[in-house]
């Protein structure tokens, strides 16, 4: 419990050091340079599990941040496509990701030790989470939005009709004797909702790797943590990653094939990591030459 307490006092305060850092830089340089800062220090606390749990444990951990930093992709395109329709200027952006990050870490704990739970308890549903996922990466190879996020969307504009747009970068304002919301409320709801909903794809697809809801949540959190710097490169370069969508569908459909035939065939980490890193290699090569031939 101790362990578990200082892990999170850590995680979080990283986050603090990204939003401090961004609210006075938001260029590109920073962006990368944090994305790659968060990325190593993910990939470094592979050691710190080897030494403490040995080398098949570090190899589930591994292959967990993975899948979960190729997940989040797709959430990366659902922020750009929210922040778009909601005309929020990208300097008003890393405030809303910074807020929506910190909850979406206690969510996504409450998450995993329900699930964990669920697949623990009732060993015969991992088929049908495979099945979800290979319906969801299958669905992904659409060229349209999503309709959960177009519903999610829908929802909450009818629910927060009445807003002050004029947000100056504020959740709440002062305006005629009251407070009340602008825009970035209901902002930031859709993004927690739509962060709920993709946490039901990667959470499942990540036992798929390994039991431990540790490991499940630490994969979770590195990967959390420069989910924000990693979308002020994507905002950048989003045309260099017009095929990784498409990436991501391939992986969701390779878990969710592996969890229906978790009782017949049985494919390691270290497999696993290996085939969705070649697949992120591919959507970005392939990305990369789209973009040449067409400058």
């Amino acid at each position: 419990m101790v362990i578990f307490i200082l892990f999170n006092i850590l995680i979080l305060s990283l986050v603090a050091v990204d939003y401090l850092i961004v609210s006075r830089n938001s260029s590109l340089s920073i962006s990368i340079k944090l994305s790659i800062l968060w990325i190593c220090l993910g990939l470094a606390f592979t050691g710190y599990v080897y030494s403490v749990y040995g080398y098949e444990l570090s190899m589930e951990y591994l292959s967990a941040y993975f899948i979960e930093k190729t997940l989040s992709a797709d959430n990366l395109f659902v922020f750009f496509l929210i922040f778009s329709k909601f005309n929020i200027d990208p300097k008003f952006q890393h405030k809303v990701l910074f807020i929506g990050i910190w909850s979406a870490l206690i969510l996504r704990c409450l998450m995993i030790f329900f699930i964990g739970n669920l697949i623990e308890t009732f060993h015969f549903i991992i088929p049908l989470f495979g099945l979800l996922l290979l319906y969801a990466g299958i669905t992904s190879f659409s060229k349209h939005e999503s309709n959960t996020s177009n519903r999610i969307e829908k929802f909450v504009t009818n629910l927060f009709s009445n807003v002050e747009k004029n947000h100056k970068g504020c959740l709440f304002i002062r305006k005629k004797g009251r407070m009340v919301s602008t825009v970035l409320v209901p902002v930031l709801v859709v993004i927690e909702l739509s962060d709920i909903v993709f946490a039901f794809d990667s959470i499942p697809a990540i036992f798929s790797i390994t039991s431990n809801k540790m490991i499940v949540y630490t994969s979770n959190a590195f990967a959390i943590i420069g989910l924000r710097s990693l979308y002020g490169v994507f905002t950048h370069m989003i045309q260099n990653f017009y095929y990784l969508k498409y990436g991501v569908g391939v992986v969701l459909c390779f878990i969710g094939i592996k969890m229906i035939l978790s009782d017949i065939v049985s494919i390691n980490a270290m497999n696993s990591l290996l085939f969705i890193i070649a697949i992120l290699l591919v959507s970005f090569i392939i990305s990369s030459s789209r973009q040449g031939k067409s400058s």
